[in-house]
């Protein structure tokens, strides 16, 4: 019994004073450290390489898999599978997790008006435009945090109204557009060369994509010249 008393003073006067315990290592770095490999040295630093098989947990509470020093609540050095799970079946209500390609830390992708969605879908219903022709339209969407995209349209008037030219000839197809204005996107739609028949005003209706700009990668401008030519070519972006 006095053997027993003993050797668990013992114990807890060996934690008390290291408060760090190590599994195959003499040597932890940490509060708790497990040398997967057993490969780190008995005093000093384990190497990058000597770390990749190790976990660690800190005083303040950080998990390391792979790396000694995490600088995040968990931190792994390797990749992560995630096994099977239930879809969402197209319910709303999930976030997008991202990774900041700096510092290889995950979050919640966010914009600063909290919205958390990758892919966003909007309809402009534009009723009573002049005639079929809207110069601007501000849809006072934030162009530095999201791009907007038009991916389809209508015009309609009133029954037994159509479209004549304005000119000689027959007037463009429609041509509706999206356009960035002083920090927010516009929209603009007309067919151009046509007017209403009796001056009466219409309503477009536009759909739209709106895209998290956390997630696009802005490739830039190709500026290239044809020579006079219709045909022409550049060379595969940057980037791609």
């Amino acid at each position: 019994m006095k053997k027993n008393i003993l050797l668990l003073f013992v114990f807890l006067a060996f934690f008390s004073t290291n408060a760090q315990v190590g599994i195959n290592t003499p040597n932890p770095r940490a509060v708790f450290h497990i040398d997967g490999a057993k490969d780190n040295p008995i005093t000093g630093v384990p190497s990058a390489s000597q770390q990749n098989n190790d976990f660690v947990v800190t005083s303040a509470g950080r998990v390391g898999i792979g790396t000694i020093n995490p600088t995040a609540q968990l931190q792994t050095t390797g990749n992560m599978i995630l096994g099977t799970s239930a879809a969402t079946g197209g319910t709303t209500g999930y976030s997008t997790v991202v990774r900041n390609n700096a510092t290889g830390e995950l979050r919640i992708a966010s914009s600063g008006s909290g919205n958390t969605f990758m892919f966003n879908s909007i309809i402009f219903q534009l009723n009573n435009v002049n005639g079929d022709y809207i110069n601007d339209f501000n849809s006072n969407i934030n162009s530095a945090q999201y791009t907007l995209i038009v991916i389809g349209s209508s015009f309609n008037l009133p029954i037994g109204v159509g479209l004549s030219n304005s000119n000689s000839g027959t007037f463009s197809p429609k041509n509706v557009y999206a356009f960035e204005y002083q920090g927010t996107w516009h929209l603009s739609a007309d067919y151009r060369g046509a007017n209403t028949a009796d001056a009466s005003n219409g309503s477009w209706t536009i759909n739209c994509l709106v895209i998290n700009n956390t997630f696009l990668n802005n490739l830039g401008t190709i500026t290239a010249g044809l020579g006079g030519s219709s045909n022409g070519s550049a060379p595969s972006p940057s980037g791609l």
